[in-house]
């Protein structure tokens, strides 16, 4: 037997002797007070010792945990709880003390703490002290005692049957409930060791669960039926940038911030998360709902994965491709492009199928984007799809003609209307009669200018400058702008009718670095068609030179793409661009760290600053351009007219 366990066996024993002495002691103290104090005889040595065994246990008590020999300190106790009670019984009354039953108590207390061979110990030590009394009793050896007149004692003149039948009967029991006594402690002592097995299995499995989910190589999230998590693991903490007790509680919804129904789908579901840093983290969800053995819903598992790695070894893989795509020079697969729009990413998959749709009606169309991203291409395409097709497509730059010139540009003007108008003149609108005229960068045009365009679209009449009549003609009317025209209606620099009138179907354009799919289709029809225009064969484009192109952000978009293509080509040699080809930006990205510290340890104005890097903008674009204002506004994504206002401030005109 285990020290540990019989230790706390004797403690629990220990412990009910030093009540039953307390109970017995409070019961003797009773009986002396409620009658004759004079018979006192066997009051004292019972009080005696009771008290004396009350002290005997205390200290046992005391001592335990300082003991080495448990199993003979255990027997000493049984044979020690003999001798009590058979001094009990001796002092209360002998073969008819009410205080026999503490025999049988004894032999249970042995067989809780020594199992059978206690048990069978104590119920003889028990009918040896019993007999023992008893004899001597008979005998007249001990003279007989009691605590009240209730009590009666042995006559030795007439024993008879009644006394030997008695007395083997009470011999009898003290072996009965050592038999039923070991039994039942052997069989408790069986559950209670199969109890602690299974408490130590069970504990043995939580420790291997505990350390399974802590070390998996995903982040795990537990929740009850009602949805509210109990359990979330270290590596989840790790993957959302929080402590996982701080999860437990919420919902999975309220920790993802996306609603309950995209959590619950069987299909994994992958979100993006930006940490502080800027760094993005993909997530891959899974949803597992739990149930009992009665099919009860009882909760659900959620396994999130880091897939980040992945979609970047995908994405590296895409590149690979594009490079080896992009290296040799190839014509552009008919499948990737609409016209004379290239690309074949899902954003430019409904942009083409919205030009289909609109195409064939007459409505106003307002194409939007950023400057770059091909608005003039769309418009080409509705015109070449439409009915109109074999009729004028005329376009115009809205803020590259000067305010005093636009009506005239537009409407026309008779002769001798202004100094200079020397014959009549057809305005855009009448050239494009019966075709499509495209007004790019609608959002320049004056307020006054703005006014006589929506009359002209809601009648579809224009009034030549000088004339005193209109004429009457058939236009479509495509407009583009880089400006958010509602906030510009908001402001008050653009008139709220004409913008509803012109925003009857609106197609906007994604910026190139949010279509990077189509980034080598792109390179690939630039390569193509700017190596021809050149006269040069140029065949690849060198990796680490595909890599700068594929990893920049492009903020002029697609003219700015094909401006670099342009100059890579025209400074390539051989048949193979490489990296020193490209402009500047694209060279040698990371001078602009040692820019900005320069800049601080400079301590100059910031304004200064930024004035003199505008100028080298502006003087390395007109150089590019040779000079020509109009080119080197759309080289820089900027409307002609404030291109000239950022050359008159600097005296650059």
């Amino acid at each position: 037997m285990p020290g540990s366990d019989l230790r706390r066996r004797l403690q629990w024993f220990l412990l009910l002797r030093v009540g039953m002495t307390t109970c017995l002691l409070l019961a003797a103290a009773a009986l002396y007070y409620s009658g004759d104090r004079n018979d006192s005889a066997v009051s004292k040595p019972l009080f005696l010792a009771i008290i004396l065994t009350n002290v005997i246990s205390i200290t046992s008590s005391v001592l335990l945990p300082w003991l080495r020999g448990l199993a003979s300190f255990a027997y000493i106790q049984l044979v020690f709880d003999a001798l009590l009670t058979t001094s009990v019984v001796l002092l209360t009354g002998g073969l008819y003390s009410p205080f026999v039953f503490l025999y049988h108590l004894a032999i249970l207390n042995a067989s809780v703490l020594l199992f059978r061979h206690g048990a069978l110990t104590a119920a003889t030590l028990s009918a040896l002290c019993y007999g023992v009394l008893v004899d001597l009793l008979y005998h007249s050896v001990l003279p007989p005692s009691g605590l009240s007149p209730i009590v009666f004692y042995v006559d030795p003149t007439s024993p008879g049957m009644h006394f030997t039948v008695q007395v083997l009967v009470t011999l009898s029991s003290f072996f009965a409930i050592a038999v039923l006594g070991s039994h039942l402690t052997h069989r408790m002592s069986s559950i209670e060791t199969l109890l602690a097995e299974r408490g130590v299995a069970i504990e043995r499995l939580s420790s291997l669960y505990q350390g399974a989910m802590q070390n998996l190589e995903s982040g795990i999230l537990l929740t009850t039926a009602t949805g509210q998590i109990e359990y979330a693991n270290g590596l989840l903490g790790e993957l959302l940038g929080v402590a996982p007790h701080t999860c437990m509680g919420r919902t999975v919804s309220e920790l993802f911030s996306l609603p309950e129904q995209r959590l619950t789908v069987v299909e994994p579901l992958e979100l993006t998360l930006t940490k502080e840093n800027g760094e993005e983290r993909v997530l891959r969800i899974l949803h597992s709902p739990l149930h009992d053995a009665n099919g009860k819903h009882v909760g659900a598992l959620y396994s999130v994965q880091d897939i980040s790695e992945a979609r970047k070894l995908e994405r590296r893989l895409q590149e690979a491709q594009a490079l080896s795509d992009a290296i040799t020079l190839n014509e552009t697969p008919e499948s990737a492009t609409f016209g004379d729009l290239v690309g074949r990413s899902e954003r430019m998959a409904a942009v083409y199928q919205l030009i289909t749709k609109v195409a064939e009606s007459t409505t106003t169309v307002l194409i939007t984007g950023e400057s770059g991203t091909g608005k003039e291409l769309v418009a080409r395409a509705i015109h070449a799809k439409s009915p109109r097709a074999n009729q004028p497509f005329v376009a115009v730059n809205c803020g590259a003609i000067p305010e005093t010139l636009i009506e005239s540009e537009l409407f026309g003007h008779v002769k001798g209307a202004f100094t200079g108008a020397v014959k009549d003149r057809v305005g855009l609108f009448g050239q494009a009669d019966g075709g499509t005229l495209f007004l790019d960068e609608v959002g320049e045009l004056p307020l006054a200018m703005q006014v006589k365009l929506l009359r002209v679209l809601q009648e579809q009449e224009v009034t030549p400058v000088g004339a005193s009549q209109g004429i009457r003609v058939d236009v479509r009317v495509l407009a583009a702008t880089n400006r958010n025209l509602a906030e510009e209606v908001a402001a008050g620099r653009f008139r709220e009718d004409l913008f509803y009138r012109l925003h009857v179907i609106s197609i906007a354009l994604p910026p190139l670095r949010e279509r990077q799919d189509d980034l080598p289709l792109l390179i690939q029809h630039f390569l193509t068609h700017c190596t021809a225009a050149s006269g040069k064969d140029i065949r690849h484009i060198a990796p680490e030179a595909m890599r700068a192109l594929l990893d920049y952000s492009y903020p002029g978009n697609i003219r700015e793409l094909q401006n670099i293509m342009q100059h890579a080509i025209t400074m390539a040699e051989g048949d193979t661009i490489r990296k020193q080809d490209l402009p500047y930006p694209l060279v040698d990205r990371r001078k602009a760290g040692t820019t900005q510290s320069d800049f601080f340890r400079k301590g100059v104005s910031l304004d200064t600053e930024l004035e003199e890097y505008e100028q080298k903008i502006l003087r390395a674009a007109l150089e590019r351009v040779g000079g020509v204002q109009k080119k080197a506004a759309d080289l820089l994504g900027i409307n002609y007219r404030s291109l000239r206002h950022r050359l008159q401030k600097y005296h650059m005109t």
